[in-house]
């Protein structure tokens, strides 16, 4: 698969709306590399800001020369420092995007976001919740059914708490995925009916707590058929919150979103505010087959 189709596919799953945030960014070069969960997962290069500009991949793969250093954090983990080499290329199908290796390296069941060590990224606290928390679980079960699963399973995978933008009051992320048939991170290449992945907003304006769908998966609710394929339904993606971080320093924390296809992943940074809502920044990589 292209990475025109595994582009498409996220984009599709993920609803923003709204205008960039304001805000103002120190002068400075600051790369961002991620990894997924698992001892295959490269650290990846997502891009860059530079005096305050959004840098995409390949206009940052020229100004990185190694030896740059980072601070590599999962959610709600602590802050570890690593030195940086040089960009690798993955090669076909993806030429595009590329890993960085990173010293000390090392795997991890949890997404790893890594800024520039030189960089205040986590202005505020980020907290991961405990995932057996039923006033999550009834939220996710009611968007469920109103999107179509009439007695959903629900799964939480991951509850993150932080002050988004800065204004006092806390957000909270929260991700739900069910699949009867999945393999690690990635989901089955169609999904049955009652499969689905679900990453959820809360937030108070003016004192009213709402809902907000950061991405949305849902797999069709009529039974499968002999033959059924990705040709003749909806590919499964996994969509999952892999990293909460002031990516270009301006006060605000931007969301690192992470999808995943049968044969294919990729990453997509937004920016929120209530006022403005969601707006995709040029912060992306992604490699499928």
């Amino acid at each position: 698969m292209n990475r025109i189709l595994w582009r498409t596919l996220l984009l599709g799953a993920l609803l923003t709306t709204g205008a960039r945030g304001q805000g103002a960014a120190p002068d400075g070069f600051f790369p961002v590399l991620v990894q997924a969960p698992g001892s295959e997962s490269p650290t990846e290069l997502l891009g860059a800001v530079a005096g305050g500009r959004w840098l995409t991949v390949k206009d940052t793969v020229p100004r990185l020369k190694g030896q740059e250093k980072y601070l590599r954090r999962s959610l709600g983990g602590p802050s570890v420092p690593v030195v940086g080499g040089k960009p690798e290329s993955f090669g076909e199908p993806c030429p595009d995007a590329y890993a960085v290796p990173v010293n000390p390296g090392r795997t991890s069941d949890q997404f790893q976001l890594f800024t520039a060590s030189a960089l205040n990224a986590w202005p505020r606290p980020v907290t991961a919740l405990p995932t057996a928390n039923e006033t999550y679980r009834q939220i996710v079960r009611a968007e469920l059914i109103k999107r179509g699963i009439r007695n959903p399973n629900v799964q939480l995978v991951g509850l993150t708490r932080t002050d988004l933008d800065g204004d006092g009051t806390q957000e909270v992320i929260i991700e739900a995925t069910h699949y009867s048939e999945r393999s690690g991170i990635f989901p089955p290449s169609i999904g049955q009916p009652g499969d689905y992945s679900i990453v959820l907003l809360r937030h108070v304006v003016r004192g009213q707590v709402l809902t907000l769908t950061l991405g949305a998966d849902i797999a069709p609710q009529t039974p499968l058929k002999p033959g059924d394929t990705f040709e003749t339904r909806p590919l499964a993606t996994v969509i999952r919150l892999a990293g909460v971080a002031d990516l270009n320093g301006d006060g605000q924390m931007e969301l690192v979103l992470f999808g995943a296809y049968y044969e294919g992943s990729s990453y997509n940074v937004q920016e929120w505010t209530p006022a403005r809502g969601l707006t995709d920044t040029p912060l992306e990589t992604g490699c499928g087959v």
